[in-house]
This record gives C-alpha cells, structure tokens and sequence, in this order.
C-alpha cells in the first residue's frame, strides 16, 4: 500500500504560485524556487541566498516537521537562535533604555515587513538590532555569533548604505528606519510598509 504523503509536500496539491521565480540579489539572474526550498544557488554567480517567501505552514505545529522538512526546521531554529542572541547582546550593550525600545519597536516592523514581502530575515533583522550600534562593536557582536561570511557581509552593506538599490532587504530595512523615523523618511518602498505607516 503506497504511503500517504503529506498535502503541503505532495505537488499534486500546490497551487500555480508555489513555484515561482526569485531575482538573484547579487547579479539580478532569475532562479526558480519551489515553496519549500529553504534556499538556493544562483546558477549565473553562485550566490547561495534565501527564499524570499519561505513560509513554514504546517511545519510551525506537526510533529512530524523534523522528518518531512528537515531543512527548512534547520534554518527556521537557526534563524531565531540568532536573532535572539544577537538580541540579547545589543540589549546589554545599549544603555539607555529609550534606545533599546526603538530598537524593539523596529524589529516589530521588520517582521510585519518580512512576512508580508519576503527577504532574508537574519539580514535584515540583525541591521535593525545592530543600526543604533556602533559598527565595530556591531562587527564583533556578528564575530562572536559565528556569523556567516555572507549573512555578515550583507549586514554590513544593509548598515553602511551599501547595498544595491534594488535588493529587497536595503527596502525592508530603510522601511523599518522610515517607520520609526516617519519626518525623516517620508517614502517608503513598500505597501506593506504604507499600510503599517497609515496604522492599518
């Protein structure tokens, strides 16, 4: 008797979106990504990057999550490990407890902006977490985490403005600043970011 395969794994059951192309963030190639890749490898430079729209769906609650998609549990606990611990360094670190509430009120935004438009979520939480951080501190608090070279290296373009105008994590993350400065940055590049602006 053949066994029963779970609905959100079997293909027979996906919808035409979960399959979909993503633009590689390093050189702009289209790669294709099925729903629960976790990530992948840019075919034309090699950057290995994350699924814009990884969701978990069942995985957050079935038992069985760790044997039917054990990759994707992997970064999901690897992911809020991280941000925890880097969390719980920039905390003791920023002094003045006004400082350490923006910096949570940003996190909030940027997870509202992650789960609607996608992006890296180690990225760009990490940026808001370190962004009232001075940056050789921030360099060694990402040392002490054993930080992915890629995963640093995109912190630190998000921190010093370097990133690529059109990568969405430097959208999400100037959104986030945006939302907690709204005088300072009066446009956003996002609606999920309009939409939080306007209280919504």
């Amino acid at each position: 008797m053949e066994q029963m395969k779970c609905p959100g794994q079997d293909t027979r059951y996906w919808k035409p979106g979960d399959i979909f192309v993503a633009e590689c963030p390093k050189c702009g190639a289209e790669i294709e990504f099925f729903k629960d890749d976790t990530r992948r490898r840019c075919a034309w430079c090699g950057h290995l990057f994350y699924n814009p729209k990884i969701e978990l769906g069942c995985a957050e609650w079935c038992q069985y999550a760790d044997k039917c998609v054990p990759d994707l549990v992997k970064e999901k606990k690897a992911a809020q490990t991280f941000k925890e611990r880097l969390a719980e360094l920039v905390h003791a670190y920023l002094q003045d407890s006004t400082e350490w509430e923006r910096t949570a009120r940003g996190m909030g935004y940027a997870l509202d902006l992650l789960k609607s438009e996608g992006g890296d979520p180690r990225v760009v939480l990490a940026a808001v977490l370190l962004h009232r951080v001075d940056p050789e501190q921030g360099r060694k608090f990402l040392e002490e985490l054993e930080t992915e070279p890629d995963t640093a290296a995109g912190i630190a373009d998000l921190l010093a403005g370097a990133a690529s105008a059109r990568d969405l994590n430097r959208h999400l993350f100037e959104d986030t600043l945006a939302l907690l400065e709204p005088q300072a940055h009066p446009h956003f590049h996002t609606r999920t970011a309009q939409r939080l602006a306007a209280g919504g």
